[in-house]
């Protein structure tokens, strides 16, 4: 059996040029399972404490790669990016300490040995000082994940994307003030845009402010009405625990749209509480939605009757036109 040279030669080719690009893939899953990474639990801790009050809390920390790491410590202040309210990390050392930093109060933070697969819990004290004002006080306990060797090498330089991060969130009691504001309530499509008419939305946000100085855990329900007729009923920000508002700053929450489907004039509304429920916040929206099909039927009865009207208009014109002329 003869076998074609050019075919020979197109087979050898190819498996060099698979074997070229499986290497390279090959080496990235290698180097990802050798890769340093920290799993924390829990992601956040909230406290409350009088002023001149020490309180304690731990979380665990695991080494999940299959190397020995040393996970190094370091507390950041945050600030909310105004939309999911993720914390945005200060991690930029120069940089001013906000006034809800919690940086001076936080001990016990201290790097940490770990062999791969092993899992060691991490103690600290807050310590609340007597002439700190009511309020909220926020920051973040980081860890980088350090190779052991680098760590002993004294090269410990890991990029932010490397780091996990436990939330620390400290309310102060006193004279806090609890005041938030709705600053938009509209549908968004499928593209996470906001929905044009034609558009079926798939999503609704609240945008919440929080002009106090404490932390807002909003709550309340979200409503979508055709008429008379209730179409949506859900309640935001439910998820335990409660999303959490940082003063001066602004969240967004989201909740699933769902029957809206016959074509017309929607109303979405929202009903905010916050603090201990007593004081409320409301807020309206409408929105149209036209499916295509129903425009393009609307376009089609539009012919319709304008080539109609024309036929009858032309015949009306035309039975005037022989009376005239008789």
């Amino acid at each position: 059996m003869k076998i074609n040279k050019k075919f020979a030669l197109f087979s050898i080719f190819g498996v060099l040029l698979l074997g070229l690009i499986a290497l390279p893939i090959a080496r990235a899953q290698n180097n990802q399972g050798s890769g340093s990474g920290l799993l924390l639990s829990p992601t956040r801790t909230e406290i409350g404490g009088q002023p001149g009050e020490k309180k304690t809390f731990s979380i665990t920390v695991k080494n999940v790669t299959n190397g020995n790491v040393v996970a190094k410590a370091v507390v950041n202040d945050f600030e909310s990016d105004g939309v999911s309210g993720s914390p945005k990390l200060i991690v930029d050392e120069t940089r001013e300490k906000t006034p809800y930093s919690i940086k001076s109060m936080v001990s016990g933070v201290e790097d940490i040995p770990l062999k791969a697969g092993e899992t060691k819990e991490a103690n600290f004290s807050i310590d609340i000082p007597a002439n700190v004002s009511p309020g909220a006080y926020f920051g973040a306990i980081r860890y980088s994940a350090i190779p052991e060797d680098q760590a002993k090498a004294g090269n410990d330089q890991v990029s932010l994307t490397a780091s996990v991060a436990h939330l620390v969130f400290v309310e102060v009691p006193g004279d806090v003030v609890q005041s938030i504001k709705i600053e938009a309530l509209e549908v968004q499509s499928k593209d996470g845009k906001k929905a044009s008419i034609f558009k079926l939305p798939i999503t609704a946000s609240v945008k919440i402010t929080n002009l106090g100085n404490g932390f807002s855990r909003p709550f309340g329900k979200l409503t979508i009405t055709k008429g008379s007729k209730t179409i949506l009923s859900d309640e935001i920000n439910s998820i335990d625990p409660k999303g959490i508002v940082l003063p001066n700053s602004s969240r967004t929450f989201s909740n699933d749209v769902k029957g809206v489907s016959a074509p017309g004039k929607y109303t979405v509304s929202a009903g905010v509480a916050y603090g201990n429920g007593g004081e409320v916040v409301t807020y309206e929206n409408t929105f149209w939605y036209l499916p295509l099909w129903f425009v393009a039927v609307l376009v089609l009865i539009l012919i319709v009757l304008v080539v109609g009207g024309s036929m009858v208009y032309k015949k009306v014109s035309n039975k005037s036109f022989r009376k005239s002329g008789k």
